[in-house]
């Protein structure tokens, strides 16, 4: 059995027979669609383009950005919950209360006639109305349609200040979040602090230690100034013994204050007394610990004297308003509508219908071809 040629022929001089149904398809169905569109409401357009500050007004993060850098053993980097940047001001145009507060401020469920609709619904026929566009610039383009042109522009400039007042809510939430943190903070540093003071000062009482490099260094210069008298006086008194005899009286004078400057040599190094109410071979590990206390006390003392004004900037953070979104172009008051677009709404349905049409014949055509080569 042979295949037979595609009749192409055929199916273009049977569009063609049928070329008037097609074309009186496709005009009804046009004319269907603008009639239609005619009852659809008219919207206007109105479009506010914004930019975000040059610098972070928020204090907050640039408290951070030094404390993170600065105090990363004390845990200050966690303060915002964030390991990397901070987020972008695109989730706060895209939050859920940004618009259900527009839909209750401008009754927006009575003008799309949603009474009956659920909250989800209401918000969905509102986005269908909302356009918000971040450029590669860093400009924010938000774009809001509206029946009336006035009120468009209106709720243009209202989402901005929503928007920036739920910044600053934001803001303000986590600068009361981090102000509590650094407030305990400081309480434990003061805490520690008084805890070291009193250690130093029951130290020194103690061991009398006040300074213990400059003790040490008075401690080395006397010893060595008392062990060269002592090799002094051991040279002199050989000399007198070579020259008098053991048994004369001021040779043995001279070997009972040479006698005596080391009874003093071993009391200094090992009696309290000397540098303080310890012995010098003890010092070394009483003056470790003495400094290890002093240094404690000195770093809490650096690190508090750079939280406070951190702690201060943050508590005048949780009074004041700064603007996240600043307008450079404000909405204007559209002149003619932007939707819906009636003509192309009725030149594509009427070219729609066409290709339906169209699909029709073709298939009724190979219905037809198929049954007569069936029963042939």
């Amino acid at each position: 059995m042979s295949e037979q040629p595609f009749p192409s022929a055929q199916i273009i001089a049977l569009l063609f027979r049928k070329k008037w149904i097609i074309v009186a398809v496709s005009i009804v169905a046009a004319v269907g669609a603008y009639a239609y569109a005619l009852t659809l409401p008219s919207y206007f357009r109105s479009t506010v383009n914004c930019v975000p500050p040059k610098a972070d007004q928020s204090a907050l993060g640039g408290a951070l950005g030094g404390l993170s850098s600065t105090l990363k053993d004390i845990g200050l980097t966690k303060m915002t919950g964030k390991s990397g940047d901070a987020y972008d001001f695109i989730v706060i145009l895209y939050a859920r209360s940004l618009r259900d507060s527009m839909i209750k401020r401008f009754d927006l469920v009575s003008e799309y006639k949603l009474e009956k609709a659920t909250a989800q619904e209401q918000r969905d026929e509102f986005e269908g109305n909302l356009e918000i566009n971040l450029h590669n610039e860093g400009n924010y383009e938000i774009t809001i349609y509206d029946q009336d042109p006035v009120k468009a522009a209106e709720m243009c400039t209202t989402f901005v200040s929503y928007a920036n007042a739920l910044s600053n809510r934001i803001a303000r939430e986590e600068a009361v979040k981090a102000t509590a943190y650094l407030e305990n903070r400081m309480r434990l540093m003061d805490s520690t602090m008084f805890a070291l003071a009193d250690s130093l000062s029951a130290y020194s009482k103690k061991y009398m230690m006040f300074s213990p490099l400059d003790q040490a260094k008075a401690s080395a210069t006397a010893i060595t100034e008392v062990q060269a008298n002592i090799m002094k006086q051991e040279t002199i008194l050989g000399l007198l013994e070579a020259n008098y005899g053991a048994s004369d009286p001021q040779v043995q004078a001279q070997r009972s204050m040479v006698a005596s400057l080391r009874t003093q040599f071993q009391d200094m190094q090992n009696k309290p007394g000397f540098a303080g109410n310890f012995a010098l071979s003890d010092a070394a590990g009483v003056g470790a610990r003495y400094m290890k206390m002093y240094a404690e006390y000195e770093a809490s003392m650096k690190v508090k004297a750079f939280m406070m004004p951190t702690l201060e900037q943050m508590r005048l953070d949780q009074q004041k308003s700064a603007p996240s979104l600043l307008v450079v172009d404000p909405p204007l008051v559209s002149e003619k509508k932007a939707r819906p677009r009636r003509s192309l709404i009725a030149a594509g349905t009427g070219v729609g219908a066409g290709i339906l049409s169209v699909l029709i014949i073709l298939l009724s055509f190979a219905y037809r071809t198929l049954k007569a080569q069936i029963n042939s």
